[in-house]
């Protein structure tokens, strides 16, 4: 029977989801933020008509973290140099991302997660409803580009170097069995004209599961609103 429910198991040997608080020297919250699952399902399979809302995200294997140093590449290259760069190839400048006199990187210490593996549960959210825009078609679009690992770019444990191994479930996993009060955590950000703003909810492990609904963890329906309107256009 049809379903616009997917979900989506996802694994890797490092994860960096970090907390805004600690944005300098990273350390990353015990498991994905909505928006950070809500950026690998974007990465497997995106339309501008449509969104992905998570419902929840499973822990498969116990939260462990690891300190580890990385350089960090401290400025952007911006759009005007790249066009500057096509048009004279001459004037190209790479930004050198090692550490040290001459070069962008600066060393900056990371408290990382080790040996994840969660099942992202989502459905879509249509916006464009014309011709045959129906969530099922999406959810159907998604689950048969995981079935043969296809994606647009390839998704990331929230920094581009952690890469994402996804698949379908596997019917005999199972979440841990821990339950805990993980306090405030990210859930999305609203992008405005006006100014951002991100949008924080009282994150809790039942059973391994994180409920992630908006109608559940969202109490204010006009944050709702406001955080779920398309902002994309063909």
């Amino acid at each position: 029977m049809p379903t616009q429910i997917v979900r989506v198991k996802v694994s890797g040997e490092f994860a960096l989801f970090t907390r805004p608080e600690a944005k300098v020297e990273r350390v990353s919250y015990p498991l994905p933020t909505p928006s950070a699952a809500r950026n690998i399902l974007d990465s497997i399979c995106w339309r501008p008509e449509m969104r992905w809302v998570v419902n929840s995200i499973s822990v498969l294997k116990p939260i462990r973290y690891i300190s580890v140093r990385r350089n960090e590449v401290q400025s952007k290259i911006s759009p005007s140099s790249v066009k500057a760069w096509i048009s004279d190839p001459s004037k190209y400048e790479p930004l050198a991302a090692g550490a040290g006199k001459d070069t962008e990187g600066t060393p900056r210490n990371s408290i990382l997660l080790h040996d994840v593996s969660y099942v992202i549960e989502a459905q879509p959210v249509v916006f464009d409803k014309s011709g045959d825009n129906t969530p099922m078609k999406y959810a159907s679009m998604l689950q048969r580009r995981v079935e043969k690992g296809q994606c647009f770019q390839r998704p990331s444990f929230g920094c581009r170097e952690f890469a994402v191994n996804f698949s379908p479930p596997d019917p005999n996993d199972r979440p841990l069995d821990i339950s805990e009060d993980l306090g405030r955590m990210l859930y999305d950000i609203v992008f405005r004209p006006e100014g951002n703003r991100a949008v924080f909810f009282d994150a809790k492990l039942a059973g391994g599961v994180m409920d992630t609904r908006p109608e559940n963890v969202l109490g204010n329906h006009t944050s709702r609103e406001e955080l779920f309107a398309c902002s994309y256009k063909r």
